[in-house]
């Protein structure tokens, strides 16, 4: 039987600019405490992320600005990647927690590599699958017909279908970003399921897509926009400049498979801006998240090492 931890409580903190942050704790109150930080970005935190942990972890699931519970749902104003970086901080001393663990995948593994190395001493130790290299080689691969474009062909010609005329990603991004705004609900639609579809696609290729609700599935379409066209609010350039300053112990798992975040883009940079504190770790025929099994498992074995790691000082 699974387990799976016992809810503590729930909370919606006041970050400013208008923005409420929910964020519900499960466990062992006096456990490991554990953030989760969900990727997206957009995307919230999920219940089934529970079974990740083990019984000697307080685990901490935050819904950044703009996601899952938090308030007002899918706000892009004061939405970027500096107020979320604060906003980690913020969480920790209103919790009083001296140091934590940073768990979490894609967009989310990205958010934690950055404040890791923006608060060392605050990271006890960490665990990333699906890393996401925010790069102008990033995004292309995700969004140009020069990436993963090749691989899917079919998918990308029918996620492009709502934009044909697009002759940069610059201009598909206007493109959906008018498409979200439409004043037709039928048309929005359109374009916000074609822009998720392309994501599930490269996520996990041949898996049915999660049934969100129309409000969530906008809320995170708009946010991922958001953050791409506005490159990622430059969490590349800040990356390169302090990933050498990370002192926690570090885990990145990679799928093999993973079409969304290829394991080249991260081996390059990890090879060039890494430093001894960061392992790595390709996943074979692993793909992006934990829908996929393998990806799963190699997760939870991963959180359940640090945690009986962090448990023994």
């Amino acid at each position: 039987m699974t387990y799976l931890p016992t809810f503590i409580r729930r909370d919606w903190l006041d970050v400013g600019d208008g923005h409420q942050l929910h964020l519900a704790q499960y466990g062992d109150p006096d456990g490991v405490p554990i953030l989760y930080l969900h990727g997206g970005p957009g995307a919230g935190c999920m219940g089934g992320e529970l079974a990740l942990f083990g019984d000697n972890c307080r685990v901490l699931m935050l819904d950044q600005r703009g996601s899952g519970r938090s308030k007002p749902l899918g706000e892009i104003n004061s939405n970027n990647l500096l107020a979320l970086l604060k906003d980690l901080e913020k969480v920790r001393l209103w919790l009083d927690i001296p140091a934590w663990c940073l768990v979490g995948g894609s967009f989310g593994a990205t958010l934690g590599m950055l404040y890791s190395g923006l608060y060392p001493e605050k990271v006890l130790s960490q665990v990333y699958w699906g890393l996401f290299i925010p790069s102008e080689d990033g995004t292309n691969w995700l969004y140009s017909h020069k990436g993963a474009a090749k691989l899917f062909a079919d998918e990308y010609l029918a996620f492009t279908a709502l934009a044909p005329f697009c002759s940069s990603v610059e201009q598909l991004f206007t493109t959906f970003r008018l498409g979200f705004k439409h004043k037709d609900a039928d048309t929005r639609h359109h374009y916000i399921c074609a822009w998720l579809a392309w994501e599930s696609v490269l996520a996990m290729p041949a898996s049915q897509r999660s049934n969100r609700d129309a409000a969530v599935s906008r809320s995170l379409a708009e946010i991922e926009l958001h953050y791409a066209s506005h490159q990622y609010f430059g969490a590349y350039s800040l990356m390169r400049e302090i990933s050498a300053r990370i002192q926690a112990p570090t885990l990145i798992l990679q799928g093999e498979m993973d079409w969304v975040c290829p394991t080249q883009l991260v081996e390059n940079f990890l090879i060039e801006f890494g430093c001894d504190s960061i392992n790595y770790s390709v996943i074979k025929s692993g793909y992006h998240g934990l829908a996929d099994d393998k990806m799963f498992q190699e997760v939870v074995y991963a959180l359940r090492k640090m945690a009986d790691n962090i448990k023994e000082i």
